[in-house]
């Protein structure tokens, strides 16, 4: 076979491809400030995996001193570990060291 090249005109450029000089990246946070962030959002978390989960706090919404959200661990609630109804948790903190303390073989 003959080997055919043509030229072909380029009529646009990928301008959102190309860095601009002195313009911030935008750098990812870290795991516990995502968190922190989709919980003020929208007010619950769902794992990866589906095992772990916090939602607000129904119950307690209103108190001012109330529990704020409620985590739920599915392997621990299997194990009987935690309660099936889930552990309160009095804020975002709190809510961040259920996630962590329930990360079960990482795979979150």
């Amino acid at each position: 076979m003959d080997d055919v090249r043509t030229d072909v005109e380029v009529t646009w450029t990928a301008a959102w491809a190309v860095p601009v000089p002195g313009s911030a990246g935008g750098s990812v946070p870290p795991d516990d400030e995502l968190l922190e962030q989709t919980l003020a959002f929208s007010g619950s978390y769902v794992s990866d995996d589906g095992t772990v989960t916090i939602t607000r706090s129904v119950v307690h919404a209103s108190a001012y001193a109330g529990d704020r959200f409620v985590g739920r661990c599915a392997v621990c609630a299997a194990a009987l570990l935690v309660p099936s109804g889930g552990e309160p948790l009095a804020d975002v903190r709190e809510a961040v060291r259920f996630v962590s303390t329930h990360d079960h073989a990482g795979l979150d």
